[in-house]
C-alpha cells in the first residue's frame, strides 16, 4: 500500500512539475511573442519615422532648389536693373545738364544788369546824382546787409530799386551806419525822400551804428545842414526800433555786450566781424575817424575790409592794435577804398598790412564838391600812388558830369559787384569792367604810377 501511495505521489508530483514546466514554457513563449510584437511595432515606427524624415529632407531639398532658382532669377533681374539704372542715370544727367545750360543761357538778369553767382557778393552802388557817397549792399547766402545809404535823401529810391531785386523777403537782416555824415546816412531818412527812407521801406533786423559823433542834438532851420541830417537819421532809426529792430553801437559789438556780437555767423562759412577802432572810445574832432570798421570772412582764406571814411590816424591805430593783439590784419581780397579815395586815407601802413587784390572806390571821379583843388578830387593822385604797388585792379563807380566831353553820363564802372564763390573771385561793372588806369578819365587827369606803367 505504501508502495502504491508512493507511486501515486511521485506520479502526482511529476504531473505537477510537467504542468508547471508547460505553464512556464507557455509564459516564456507568450513573453517572447509579445517582445517580438513590440520589436516589430517599434521597427514599424522607426521605418515610419525614417520615411517621414526622408520625405521632409526631400521636401527641404526641393524647397531649397526652388529658392535657389528664384534667387538666380532675382540676380539676373538685378543685374538687368543695374544696367537699366545706369542708363537712366546717364540719360537724366545729360537732360539735367542740358536744362542747366539752357537755364544759364536764358536766365533773365535783374533789370540793373548785375547777375550774382556764388554765395557772397558785394555791390558798390551808384547813388543817382553827382554827389559822392557810400552805399554797399552785401548778399551772404540768404542774409541781406546794407552798409551806409548816401549820398542825399533822394538816393533812397535809387538804392531801394536796386536792392529790391535781391532782398526777396523785404528784410534787411543787418544795417550798418558807419558815421554821421550826410553822404553815408541821408538815404536812411524819411525826410525829403519820395517814398520814404531805407529804414522805413524795409523790415530791419539789426542796426549797428557809430559809437560817437561830433553832431549835437540841437535842431537847425537849414534842411541841408549836416546836423539836421543826423537828427533825421536818429528819428528814422528810432522808428525802425519801434517796429522791432534792435540797435547796437560798434563798441558794444566788439566787446560782446548787451546782446551785441563781435562776430556774426551769416552762413556756415561766412562771418561778419566788427573790428575795433581806437576812436570808438577816444575823442576826435574828425567825424570820419568814428567810422565803424567791418571785416567779412569767406572761409579761412578770403577777407574783405570796409573802413568807412576812416582817416590816417584811425588807420594807423587799426594796424597797430591788430598787430599787437590779434597777430595783425589779414591780407584782403577786397578793400573798399577808404574815404572815397581821398589823400588822407588808404595809408601805406594799412596797404602794407592788408595788401589788397581788388579795390573799389565809391565816388564821382573828378568831383569838385570838396573844393577846386585838384589834390582833393576823388580818387586822388596820392591815393593812387599808395595803392599802385599792391594792385592795379581798381574800379570806380561814377564820374563827375562836368567833364562830359569824355563821359556823357555819370557812370564809370557803374554798380560794381564783387562775387566770391568756390570758383574764385569775379568783378563785374554794370557799365564796364575797365580798370581805372585804362580809362580815358585817368589818362586825362592823373599820372600813371611807376608800378602800373611797368605793366605796359
Amino acid at each position: 500500500m505504501n508502495e502504491e501511495f508512493e507511486k501515486r505521489s511521485k506520479s502526482a508530483i511529476k504531473g505537477w512539475i510537467t504542468r508547471r514546466a508547460k505553464q512556464k514554457a507557455k509564459k516564456a513563449t507568450e513573453k517572447a511573442l509579445k517582445g517580438w510584437d513590440t520589436r516589430r511595432e517599434n521597427q514599424a515606427k522607426e521605418e515610419a519615422r525614417a520615411e517621414k524624415a526622408s520625405q521632409t529632407a526631400k521636401k527641404g531639398w526641393e524647397t531649397r532648389r526652388e529658392n535657389q532658382e528664384k534667387a538666380n532669377k532675382k540676380v539676373k533681374k538685378s543685374k538687368s536693373n543695374v544696367w537699366l539704372n545706369i542708363f537712366v542715370s546717364i540719360l537724366a544727367f545729360v537732360i539735367g545738364f542740358a536744362g542747366v545750360a539752357f537755364g544759364f543761357c536764358h536766365f533773365t538778369k535783374p533789370t540793373n544788369d548785375v547777375y550774382v553767382s556764388g554765395n557772397l557778393a558785394f555791390h558798390f552802388l551808384e547813388l543817382g546824382n553827382e554827389y559822392t557817397g557810400d552805399s554797399t549792399y552785401i548778399k551772404a547766402g540768404d542774409v541781406d546787409i546794407l552798409i551806409d545809404a548816401g549820398s542825399r535823401y533822394g538816393s533812397a529810391s535809387t538804392i531801394a530799386n536796386y536792392i529790391d531785386d535781391y532782398v526777396t523777403d523785404g528784410k534787411l537782416e543787418y544795417v550798418i551806419a558807419t558815421h554821421a555824415h550826410q553822404d553815408h546816412i541821408a538815404a536812411f531818412c524819411d525826410a525829403g525822400s519820395n517814398g520814404g527812407g531805407i529804414l522805413s521801406r524795409f523790415d530791419i533786423g539789426t542796426i549797428i551804428e557809430f559809437t560817437q559823433t561830433t553832431k549835437t542834438d540841437e535842431p537847425t532851420d537849414d534842411p541841408d545842414d549836416i546836423t539836421a541830417v543826423y537828427l533825421n537819421y536818429v528819428a528814422a532809426r528810432d522808428s525802425a526800433v519801434a517796429k522791432g529792430a534792435v540797435v547796437y553801437d560798434a563798441l558794444e559789438c566788439y566787446n560782446n555786450q548787451n546782446g551785441a556780437k563781435r562776430v556774426y555767423e551769416l552762413t556756415d562759412n561766412i562771418k561778419m566781424e566788427i573790428l575795433y577802432n581806437y576812436y570808438y572810445d577816444h575823442i576826435t574832432d574828425d567825424e570820419n575817424d568814428y567810422s565803424v570798421c567791418v571785416m567779412f570772412h569767406h572761409g579761412d582764406d578770403k577777407h574783405f575790409l570796409m573802413t568807412g571814411d576812416l582817416e590816417e590816424h584811425g588807420e594807423e591805430h587799426l594796424v597797430e592794435y591788430y598787430a599787437a593783439n590779434h597777430g595783425g590784419l589779414p591780407e584782403c581780397v577786397l578793400y573798399k577804398g577808404g574815404h572815397h579815395g581821398s589823400k588822407t586815407s588808404s595809408t601805406t601802413a594799412l596797404m602794407e598790412a592788408i595788401s589788397p587784390e581788388i579795390i573799389c572806390v565809391c565816388c564821382c571821379a573828378g568831383t569838385t564838391e570838396f573844393g577846386a583843388n585838384v589834390g582833393n578830387e576823388f580818387p586822388t593822385q596820392a591815393f593812387i600812388d599808395r595803392i599802385a604797388p599792391h594792385t592795379h585792379k581798381v574800379f570806380v563807380t561814377s564820374i563827375y558830369p562836368d567833364i562830359q566831353a569824355l563821359h556823357p553820363t555819370w557812370t564809370m564802372n557803374g554798380n560794381i559787384t564783387v562775387t566770391s564763390s568756390k570758383q574764385g573771385i569775379e568783378v563785374h561793372g554794370s557799365n564796364n569792367d575797365t580798370f581805372l588806369k585804362d580809362t580815358d578819365w585817368f589818362r586825362a587827369h592823373r599820372t600813371m604810377p611807376a608800378a602800373w606803367a611797368s605793366m605796359g
